[in-house]
């Protein structure tokens, strides 16, 4: 099946600078096979994006799917007051099929609002891959490891990494180890050896808050970041979420991993863990992509309303407006973020032979009008609500703003009835 996209205002994300030009696009079977003006190829479905500007789908390096219905709920705690007390005594009673549909909620709100791919850790990972293989989305996805049931969850990543793990599947199966405060060295052990057994990558919270790193300073007399590197974790390609407080000696351990950090701007403030030092992270070569955490710590999964709190968050925490500009935040949650999964070779950016995960931005919004810069206008005036056709691995999932084989209402209704019973 061919697609070809005619007349858009392409920003292809590809180079140090903005390159936006008015062009077409031919999509063959998932890939780009073209990128020129006035193409013709009478076998392909045409697109006409004469009001759209076209670019990568977004990036979403670090959340917890099926964390849905916690969005608004019991807010204004700290990060471990509100787990301990809120969260887990509710996951402890999640059944398997509300795994899913909060899952499923949470794919709709990525899909409407830009993001094409995700990266996530969580229980019960084979009710997350089906919601996820309905909806139509790439992912990365790991069952997220504590220190108990670890066989158990060991020999499920094992399974699912067989079965997923292969060129035409749009899911990636990581390892988690969910946090170095959570998980005592023989977990992480086992985890990164399941990681090198896999050839795959560990996604792990890293330096979220003082008082994750004051418990492994007293436990170990090591920073967070010392502890995993002393257990071999950055042997592995490794998601880091989150990488707040960074010591100058842990920069120089992560000067040289593969990977990188996931940057959670929004969850970070409302749970006031501190500012990710972006600026400085970036200038010592680390990858750092986009994240939004879980819906219960952020309430939303629009990666643009991530854009502009990390280009925010920056400029207040340097004191220097010029620290970072528009097109560095927008590689952050496009081509950098796909960097960090190790996925750069096949998204991120729109290039001939790359794989057609594309949306199309209606501009014609006056929030967005006029339109000095394109992409000051995408990260400081744009939201999710402006995404209007989303396309992956070169299949339509929305349509003027319409969800393709997608009942939203159902999903909803599902939704509702977990609610009921859980809140």
């Amino acid at each position: 099946m061919k697609t070809l996209i005619k007349n858009a205002v392409l920003l292809d994300m590809v180079g140090n600078a903005p390159n936006v030009r008015k062009t077409d696009l031919l999509i063959d079977e998932n890939r780009i096979s073209k990128i020129e003006e006035n193409i013709e190829d009478e076998e392909a479905q045409i697109i006409d994006a004469k009001e759209y500007v076209v670019m990568p789908g977004l990036v979403n390096t670090h959340t917890h799917l099926a964390m849905s219905i916690f969005r608004g709920y019991k807010d204004d705690q700290k990060l471990m007051d509100w787990l301990e007390n809120a969260i887990f005594p509710v996951e402890d009673k999640l059944r398997p099929d509300d795994i899913y549909w909060n899952s499923f909620l949470s794919c709709i709100e990525l899909i409407k609002t830009g993001t094409t791919t995700f990266n996530d850790m969580y229980f019960r990972m084979d009710k997350t891959i089906e919601a996820v293989e309905e909806s139509g989305l790439r992912g990365v996805i790991a069952w997220s490891i504590t220190d108990t049931s670890i066989r158990d969850k060991i020999e499920r990543t094992r399974e699912y990494h067989k079965k997923y793990n292969n060129e035409d599947s749009k899911i990636k199966i990581y390892v988690s180890a969910h946090a170095p405060y959570s998980c005592n060295p023989d977990t992480i052990k086992l985890c990164v050896d399941l990681a090198k057994e896999l050839n795959t990558g560990l996604h792990i919270h890293l330096s979220e808050t003082l008082q994750e790193e004051k418990i492994i300073r007293e436990r170990y007399n090591k920073t967070g970041t010392e502890y995993l590197n002393d257990l071999h974790a950055f042997d592995v390609p490794v998601v880091l979420a989150h990488g707040i407080y960074i010591s100058d000696s842990d920069l120089e351990i992560l000067k040289n991993i593969k990977g990188g950090i996931s940057h959670n701007p929004i969850s970070n403030c409302k749970l006031s863990s501190g500012i990710c030092d972006v600026v400085k992270l970036r200038k010592n070569g680390i990858n750092i992509g986009l994240g939004t955490d879980g819906i219960g710590s952020t309430t939303t999964l629009d990666m643009f309303e991530e854009m502009k709190t990390a280009a925010y968050l920056q400029k207040i925490n340097t004191m220097e407006p010029t620290s970072i500009n528009a097109y560095e935040i927008l590689k952050m949650a496009t081509i950098e973020g796909a960097r960090v999964l190790g996925l750069d070779n096949d998204i991120g950016t729109i290039e001939v032979g790359k794989k057609a995960d594309l949306i199309f931005i209606n501009t014609d919004k006056t929030h967005l009008y006029p339109e000095n810069d394109l992409c000051t206008n995408l990260v400081y005036s744009a939201n999710g609500a402006d995404v209007d056709t989303v396309m992956i691995d070169g299949k339509l999932i929305m349509r003027n703003r319409k969800l393709i084989n997608i009942n939203e209402k159902q999903v909803k209704k599902n939704i509702a009835k977990v609610v009921k019973r859980l809140l």
